[in-house]
């Protein structure tokens, strides 16, 4: 004997709702309110209700499946930021389908042109790689479906973009080191620009590095080209490390040409933090006796390293929300058949939170630590 599976009407039974607020709650469609979702799947869960997905894309021409694309998966950055986008994409009852692309713009366009799937299965895609951006034909590449760019740091916003705190981010991690008495501070990231050439800055480290420079300038301090170094991976960091620890060591054995020492070190991301505190140590100078290091992003274990890392610790929770709710509202006036005049909707642009988390490396005492929420 056989038990017939349950069906969408059964669903909806159960959770108290109309089949069709079930299956827009299960389709993660918009204007569902988040506890009749949480309602709804609860119910689809306890029946054990499976959709198919082959008959939903027949009847509605929609997969519920979200393509996303970062650049790779086992750094601790990248693997809570898919956990992120991935948790708000199961939350809204749809699918992710999450590609790495290792930094590789041949990889990523492939993603986006001939991944088996890429033609018809994906309803839209989320991008987060190296290569795509906003001055790449995203739309041509992937046969005008919708998406959404993390960080394209666009001026004028021409695409959907959610974007990191770059600027105001960078921006307090320097005025945490100046608070906190530096007065030399080396910044590690973009290579080094003037400020007046940083206006128009349209990537992300351009957007940390005229943050930390305008912090920097605006408190009266020095900022030229020796005091910026080149780097966004830890192996740049080491080298930076060592290069800012010969400026300390030159001006401590009273070389009359040497600069003034460094007291603080702003770092772009916390891989090349780790890289800059470890280049340091091999020069003996200690963090954060000697100098000072904050990094940015938050994510990558600096709790766990010696000394401590502080940061800026972006929200990723929020960056997924944005991003699914644009992402959704794209879909969804696509399927709708655009506005009545044949105009597509205007471009959205978010930028997420953050807070500041102090650790042992920008410590005035070793056992100090807080959180700033901005």
């Amino acid at each position: 004997m056989t038990t017939s599976r349950p069906t969408l009407r059964d669903v909806a039974a159960a959770a108290g709702v109309s089949p069709m607020t079930a299956s827009n709650a299960l389709r993660g469609k918009t204007g569902v309110r988040e506890s009749t979702r949480a309602k709804v799947l609860a119910a689809a869960k306890k029946l054990d209700y499976r959709i198919n997905l082959t008959a939903s894309m027949l009847k509605s021409g929609r997969s519920n499946i979200i393509h996303v694309i970062v650049n790779e998966f086992d750094s601790p950055f990248y693997s809570k930021l898919t956990q992120a986008l991935s948790n708000e994409i199961v939350a809204r009852g749809l699918i992710p389908f999450i590609e790495q692309t290792r930094y590789s713009a041949d990889a990523a366009t492939h993603a986006l042109t001939t991944n088996p799937f890429s033609g018809q299965l994906f309803d839209g895609e989320i991008i987060h790689a190296w290569g795509l951006d906003a001055h790449v034909p995203v739309a041509a590449l992937n046969g005008g479906r919708p998406f959404v760019l993390v960080d394209a740091c666009e001026e004028t916003p021409t695409l959907d973009a959610v974007n990191f705190p770059n600027e105001e981010g960078e921006r307090a991690a320097a005025q945490l080191l100046i608070d906190h008495g530096c007065r030399n501070i080396a910044i590690v990231g973009h290579a080094f620009a003037e400020r007046a050439d940083l206006a128009h800055a349209q990537n992300a480290f351009g957007l940390r590095l005229r943050g930390a420079c305008g912090a920097i300038l605006d408190a009266g301090l020095p900022y030229d080209a020796s005091a910026v170094f080149e780097a966004g991976s830890a192996a740049d960091g080491i080298t930076a490390g060592h290069a800012i620890a010969r400026q300390i060591l030159d001006a401590r054995s009273g070389n009359t040409d040497a600069l003034p020492p460094f007291d603080g070190v702003c770092c772009a991301n916390d891989y090349a933090a780790f890289g800059v505190i470890r280049g340091l140590a091999d020069h003996g100078i200690r963090v954060p006796q000697d100098v000072k290091v904050i990094g940015f992003d938050g994510v990558s274990c600096g709790s766990y390293a010696t000394p401590s890392l502080s940061t800026v610790e972006v929200n990723l929770e929020q960056l997924a929300k944005y991003a699914l709710d644009m992402l959704t509202a794209r879909i969804e006036h696509q399927a709708n058949g655009g506005n009545e005049d044949g105009e597509t909707l205007p471009p959205s642009r978010a930028i997420i939170g953050y807070r500041i988390v102090e650790r042992e490396s920008t410590a005035t005492r070793p056992s100090e630590c807080s959180a700033h929420a901005l």
